[in-house]
Order: structure tokens, then sequence, then C-alpha cells
């Protein structure tokens, strides 16, 4: 059974809209992932007191359930045009996901840093490369809850498996010292990643 339901949701925004308007978007349709992604848990898993709950966040900012303390953990992610939810099965640790537009203007920053860590040299499969490994970073800061510097320098990609069916599987180690499997994947204009 997997470890988490996760459900995306494509947006749509105006042309050269500002980035206040799509960040706004983005959490509407975060918050419209995470009921899909809570109705996929209950197909799956049953019913649960938490399914009809909002999101909230912690002090530290990651969301999780409203006023439902034993509920799983959750992730989400939006950027330009998609969002996603990510709620963890039954005994499962957190989930962590991220996604990002292949135009993303950090991919330059991001192609020219992995090439210091060595990061670069790994085996990736396509150019979209430079966010695979960022959302696969993502993914585990979100697993783990804990914050992490602005352009991932306390993580590292330690392999990229060859691509199966679209998915690169990437290793990640976090800041506590544990090391996840990031599936990765290139899915019309957006890198998706979720911890697997």
């Amino acid at each position: 059974m997997p470890d988490a339901v996760i459900q995306w949701l494509p947006f749509s925004h105006a042309p050269g809209a500002a980035r206040d308007e799509l960040r706004a978007r983005g959490r509407e349709s975060s918050r419209a992932a995470f009921r899909a992604a809570a109705a996929a848990w209950r197909h799956a898993h049953g019913e649960a007191p938490w399914i009809e709950a909002a999101i909230a966040h912690d002090v530290n900012g990651a969301p999780l359930v409203a006023g439902h303390a034993g509920a799983p953990g959750i992730s989400i992610a939006h950027a330009r045009g998609l969002a996603g939810c990510a709620i963890a099965a039954p005994g499962a640790r957190c989930p962590g996901i991220d996604c990002e537009p292949l135009d993303a203007p950090a991919a330059a920053a991001l192609r020219e840093l992995s090439v210091q860590t060595g990061e670069a040299a790994l085996p990736w499969s396509d150019e979209a490369w430079p966010l695979r490994l960022w959302c696969a970073k993502e993914s585990v800061v979100k697993a783990e809850r804990v914050g992490a510097d602005a352009l991932g320098r306390t993580l590292r990609v330690e392999h990229v498996s060859a691509e199966h069916g679209g998915v690169q599987l990437v290793t990640v180690r976090s800041h506590r010292d544990r090391v996840f499997t990031v599936a990765t994947a290139v899915v019309g204009a957006h890198v998706r990643a979720w911890t697997a």
C-alpha cells in the first residue's frame, strides 16, 4: 500500500500575473488539493474524524490538519499553475511534495550551485535536472518539517537512478542525517516530486 495519497490540481492564472496574485491562487488551489486528497484518503482508508477539517500551520509554517492532533501528516505545494497535497497513509511518516514550473527563473542559479557541490555530475535523465534536484530537496525539507537554507546547501543528493516510466528516483540525505528516496517526474509544464 502506498505511504501517501497525493493529488495534483492545475490552476489557471492570467499571463504575467503579479506574484501576490499567484501566491493567493496557489494557496487556494492547495486547499482544493487537500480536499481532493482527503476524499481520496477516505476512499482508500475509510472514514476519519479529520476528513472535513481545514489546513492550519504550525509555528514553523508547516501544514497540518486543523484541530485534529491525531490526524496524519500532510504536505502541500504550489507553483505557478499547479498545486498539490499529500496525506500520509495510516502509520506512515509525514510525506513531502514539491513542484516547480519548467521555466522557473531559479534554474540557472541551481545549475551553478550544483556544479560547485558536485550534484550536477550525477546521471540526471534530462535538462530539467536542476529543478528535479531542487524539488527533491524541498520534498525532504517538508517531510522532515524543519527549515532549510534558501538553496538547500545543508541537504545532499547522494544518488540518482535511471528514469523508469517517466520517474527518476533521487536519494537525498536530510538535515537530520536521514536518507529519503524522492520520486521526480516532468509532467506537462512542471517538475513534480514526492517522498517515496
